[in-house]
């Protein structure tokens, strides 16, 4: 898995950019503000459709256009692709846009978009998928499972659109007292998507418990007991049909993947309440060589790697571990100026972003 050349418009600082990516390890370097973090968010949003940290997806857009663009040649085991993804902007609408995703110039849904190219970010701010909200855990759980699993993509938007219109009835009997006749369609639909959804978080669950305790071992060269647990709201029929009153009054869906969480517990401590900064930052590491080795155990193919600004935030032992993994994959670093470390790579390529 490569990325070959990366094409910008009118992305975030990037009215227009041009990058050969063409190499084993880039090195991104540049003052802060350049805009290095925001070469690799349209990296990992190629992967995923979505950007990593836009609350919406006209964030994206360079405050002065209308839309932006974000264009790539990938390689993969199966060839090479050209990948295009657009956000426009809605007229008169100050948080809606619209996305159009193309593959070879073929314009495709973002189900068949996402998950050709495959990638994995770490960045000082993944600390707030241990100690955030649950949203960030769960938005984390899709930017993985979109990459591996072309229904998973499928199913949590059908999921997210029955719920949506499910709420919807539920607030017509709250309010009016009619539309019971209509609800038993979108439960339905809820619990078609929502079991899947969970099975597949379910899956990549056992895989870290399975894979992050000896992960965080290697790391730090000790025994640690770490464990993951997925939080899951359940949905069955019976769960369903249980809460159905209480959310006639709450007039919205109590039951369901969209209400899912995951904690960690670092030798049977909370990691989120009771860790130190240290002890968050040296599982999250492990959780993200895990993500990456997950991804690869499922595609066949090591996605590739984009490492933010990290070397500042990790010790000795944690920057060596990063180190070793650096040529398994294509690499691509972000840093105000080239690590020491970097020197005895000489497959190195540094480009100085302006």
């Amino acid at each position: 898995m490569k990325i070959l050349e990366l094409r910008l418009a009118n992305f975030r600082n990037h009215k227009k950019l041009i990058l050969n990516l063409d190499y084993e390890i880039v090195l991104l370097t540049g003052a802060n503000g350049a805009g290095k973090t925001n070469i690799l968010e349209a990296v990992y949003a190629l992967s995923t459709g979505k950007s990593i940290k836009a609350k919406y997806d006209r964030d994206m857009i360079n405050y002065t256009a209308r839309f932006t663009t974000a264009g790539a040649d990938i390689e993969n085991s199966s060839g090479k692709y050209l990948l295009e993804m657009q956000v426009i902007k809605e007229p008169d609408a100050s948080n809606i846009s619209s996305k159009k995703t193309k593959v070879n110039k073929v314009p495709k849904s973002l189900v068949s978009f996402s998950g050709i190219f495959n990638s994995v970010m770490f960045s000082p701010e993944d600390l707030n998928i241990i100690t955030g909200s649950p949203s960030e855990r769960r938005k984390y759980m899709d930017a993985i499972l979109v990459q591996t699993d072309k229904n998973y993509k499928r199913n949590t938007s059908a999921y997210l659109k029955a719920v949506r219109q499910r709420n919807k009835i539920l607030e017509k009997i709250a309010e009016e007292n009619r539309g019971r006749d209509e609800i038993g369609y979108w439960t339905k639909k809820c619990l078609e998507h929502g079991t899947y959804i969970q099975e597949q978080r379910e899956k990549l669950f056992d895989y870290f418990n399975k894979k992050l305790p000896e992960t965080v071992e290697k790391l730090n060269g000790k025994d640690t007991a770490v464990e993951i647990k997925y939080l899951m709201n359940e949905i069955s029929e019976e769960r369903l049909k249980k809460h159905e009153e209480h959310e006639v009054h709450a007039k919205t869906t109590l039951v369901g993947p969209h209400r899912d969480d995951f904690c960690i517990f670092h030798n049977k401590h909370n990691l989120s309440e009771f860790g130190s900064r240290g002890e968050q930052r040296s599982v999250m590491l492990a959780l993200k060589l895990c993500e990456i080795n997950y991804i690869e155990q499922e595609n066949d193919e090591r996605p590739v790697l984009l490492l933010d600004d990290i070397f500042s935030e990790l010790d000795e032992n944690h920057r060596s571990s990063v180190f070793n993994i650096l040529e398994q994959q294509q690499t691509i670093i972000t840093s105000t100026e080239p690590p020491d470390f970097l020197s005895t790579k000489s497959n190195t390529h540094e480009i100085k972003v302006l």
